[in-house]
């Protein structure tokens, strides 16, 4: 007995089966030019390329631009319009945006443009459920670089209701949710720019705290690193069997994501008793040593949990602080700050691995406020840090469960 076409979460005035149809009956299927442009413009025309669909959302003033001719050599098929979709077939296949916007704007290399006979925004929902994208992982080929034909593109199976008012009220009800994941999005980044500004303030000594009496503290104190604590190995004489179980240990991706470690995300190593590896310990900072870029060299973290038994990762080295100096929680804002990586990033050296020197970093100077404005500081700023992670976890919350939306409003 064939399956039912009906989806588990469904709006009550609708009962009809869902129909079967290919993704070429209910679209115009328009390809991008084999090639890229000779050059781009400071100005001109947006040009939508993979990358710029990757997040799958479209933002016209980060797209590379492109002069009035060449435009028209690439929308000689079709020129792209408000609620067309673009899918990228190249790289990361499958992944779309939709145009929200009347500007003129062509097509990258790479992409494809469907344009819709159906509800647009219903379709655009309908291509990211994990139905279709599983037929965009099946007929993906290659290796070093994943492709899906536009053949194989034309005859994906879909399935849609037969009501067009079940597919608009469908796409509103979706739209309902991006809109407001698009709203804690940009309150979310808003508030790093504001905390960005801020720290840049703070740093520079242009924004100044006072004592909980209204006095001003003194000045910043110019110090050397050497004379601010001693640097830590990371773990030594360990092969690939040795991980996976055993005690935590600080991995490289932990520190270079964040400013403060998260020890749920450790990895675990096996400790001997005859071992003779570092423990590491709250407030110890950590940098790491090698990047592919200077930018990315001596990024920091810190450890500001109480852990019995922790290691660090062989990448990285520590740095363990006076704290009746340097405050532990400022730790994490002063070697993020912009004045400090200004100091740190020509340190780099190497041509296509970058690394740093233990003793190049203890001689870089910092200015520090008392222990006392380093407190209000770090407080200030760490509350601002859990507005942003609130807003974090909202956001997460809310594409879960549009995720799961998508699996039980579609067949």
């Amino acid at each position: 007995m064939e399956k039912q076409l009906i989806p588990k979460l469904r709006f009550p005035e609708f009962a009809d089966e869902w129909k079967k149809t290919k993704l070429e009956e209910i679209v115009n299927v328009y390809d991008s030019l084999h090639q890229t442009p000779k050059s781009y413009s400071e100005n001109g025309y947006p040009m939508i390329r993979v990358t710029d669909v990757n997040n799958g959302n479209l933002n016209l003033d980060k797209c590379l631009r492109v002069t009035e001719s060449v435009f028209k050599e690439f929308t000689k098929k079709y020129k792209p319009k408000k609620n067309d979709i673009i899918i990228s077939r190249v790289g990361t296949c499958g992944f779309t945006i939709i145009l929200k916007t009347n500007d003129e704007v062509c097509l990258g290399q790479n992409t494809v443009l469907l344009q819709s006979k159906i509800d647009s925004v219903f379709l655009h929902s309908l291509i990211k459920t994990n139905t279709f994208q599983n037929q965009v992982n099946k007929k993906v080929v290659g290796s070093t670089q994943k492709t899906l034909s536009l053949k194989d593109l034309k005859k994906f199976n879909i399935k849609i209701p037969l009501s067009n008012k079940e597919q608009q009220k469908i796409a509103s009800f979706l739209s309902d949710v991006d809109d407001k994941i698009t709203k804690l999005t940009k309150k979310k980044d808003l508030l790093e720019q504001y905390k960005k500004g801020i720290m840049q303030k703070i740093f520079n000594q242009e924004l100044r705290f006072k004592d909980d009496n209204g006095n001003e503290f003194p000045k910043w104190e110019v110090k050397k690193l050497c004379d601010l604590g001693v640097t830590l190995n990371g773990l030594t004489g360990k092969t690939k069997e040795n991980f996976g179980s055993g005690k935590p240990y600080i991995q490289y991706k932990q520190i270079f994501d964040s400013s403060k470690i998260n020890i749920e995300d450790c990895g675990f190593v096996e400790i001997t008793p005859s071992d003779n590896q570092t423990k590491m310990q709250y407030g110890d900072v950590f940098f790491t040593t090698s990047s592919e870029t200077p930018n990315e060299i001596g990024t920091a973290s810190v450890l500001l949990d109480e852990a019995e038994e922790i290691y660090l990762n062989s990448f990285c080295f520590g740095f363990r602080v006076l704290q009746t100096v340097l405050y532990p929680s400022f730790s994490q804002f002063l070697f993020r700050s912009n004045n400090f990586r200004k100091k740190m990033i020509p340190l780099a050296q190497g041509s296509t691995r970058y690394n740093i020197s233990k003793s190049s970093f203890l001689k870089l100077k910092v200015f520090l406020p008392s222990i006392e404005e380093q407190t209000k500081i770090a407080n200030f700023l760490s509350d601002i840090d859990i507005k942003i992670e609130a807003l974090n976890t909202k956001i997460e919350n809310s594409k879960a469960f549009k995720k799961g939306l998508l699996q039980q409003m579609f067949v």
